[in-house]
């Protein structure tokens, strides 16, 4: 069973996903128009405070960030590396080419008035059961045993393939064989395409940039000289219209969580959010572009998978829809951090 937006019906069970209308764009449009809703899901009525646009204190979610393992040597039948039309490697199209995977801790973000603060959430786990089958963040007693599945309400993937394409995104799991290159009519619901990562904004004079991972919006941030470039958002992404000024990066959480990620040494994701590089929705880590990617074409591509979950399973309390706090209200919490407030202000 599967938590869906309007009238469908929700539930907290294993492998539970929110899913989204996928199509409407607010690069052009106004902000008061879709007061209160995500822009990228038609009819989520967000709960806001007195403040407006401020996310309610005590909204919390969990995330997990893992790096993906490939193998980019030719394979045995005789094929080369994946690579797009200007010869840049791209990230395997198989399940069998991800290799393994560098599993993250799982954090918690809570909302405090100051701002956010991360922590590891100890009571979560990341499960996956195989290579090539889905994984989720789980709930865990101290001998390990499952005991609870709160509902995935984000997951993207993000690579850094070389200085000519520094970031690309994708809304799933790449590492089940589901992303494509060459655009073509999809096999299932599952898969999807690589794209650029994509900005929009608000036409309300915020100037926020909100990354998404489903290219709309354009290739280039809202306003100029923000902080967060390039140590977040490589400097192609430049604005130079003086007229300007940066308001602050926000947008899809696991797109934005995977940017910090390349911060990291190989195989160490989770050192960036124990560090508190990210704390108080301020940006401490190096104001350098990340120094752990690859500079040429012929380096090896280095990606993550993000997973991003509501927290909306009480401690202590068995998994069950009468337990659970109600899905609906956390997402709203969420929605509103993502597309009503700054994740990253300015320094």
């Amino acid at each position: 069973m599967s938590l869906f937006i309007g009238s469908k019906s929700a539930s907290s069970r294993q492998g539970s996903h929110i899913y989204r209308d996928k199509h409407p764009s607010f690069s052009h449009g106004s902000r008061n128009k879709y007061r209160g809703r995500d822009p990228k899901v038609s009819g989520a009525t967000l709960v806001e405070n007195e403040a407006g646009d401020r996310p309610l204190t005590g909204t919390s979610f969990l995330f997990v960030v893992n790096e993906l393992n490939n193998n980019y040597e030719a394979q045995t039948h005789g094929s080369e590396p994946l690579r797009d039309q200007w010869l840049n490697f791209m990230p395997p199209e198989r399940a069998d080419e991800y290799l393994d995977e560098w599993p993250g801790m799982v954090f918690r973000y809570l909302q405090e008035p100051q701002g956010g603060v991360i922590t590891p959430a100890d009571e979560y786990r990341w499960h996956r059961p195989g290579r090539g089958h889905e994984g989720h963040i789980v709930r865990v007693d101290t001998a390990g045993n499952i005991t609870g599945h709160p509902i995935i309400c984000r997951q993207a993937t993000i690579f850094s393939c070389s200085n000519h394409l520094p970031v690309i995104v994708g809304p799933g799991d790449a590492s089940l064989g589901n992303s494509r290159v060459v655009r073509h009519v999809l096999d299932s619901d599952n898969m999807f395409y690589w794209s650029l990562l994509h900005i929009s904004r608000w036409d309300d004079g915020s100037n926020i940039s909100y990354v998404n991972s489903e290219g709309r919006g354009v290739p280039s941030v809202v306003g100029r000289n923000p902080s967060w470039i390039p140590s977040l958002v490589p400097q192609v992404y430049s604005n130079s219209n003086a007229n300007l000024v940066s308001g602050g990066l926000s947008g899809d959480l696991s797109v934005l969580i995977g940017l910090m990620a390349f911060h990291s040494r190989v195989g160490r994701a989770s050192d960036v959010f124990i560090s508190q590089k990210w704390h108080r929705n301020r940006w401490f880590g190096s104001q350098h572009a990340p120094t752990h990617v690859p500079r040429t074409q012929e380096e090896n591509p280095r990606g993550f998978f993000v997973q991003v979950c509501l927290d909306n399973l009480v401690r202590g309390l068995e998994d069950s829809d009468e337990n659970n706090i109600r899905a609906e209200d956390c997402l709203q919490h969420v929605l509103a951090l993502e597309w009503h407030s700054v994740l990253v202000r300015e320094n």
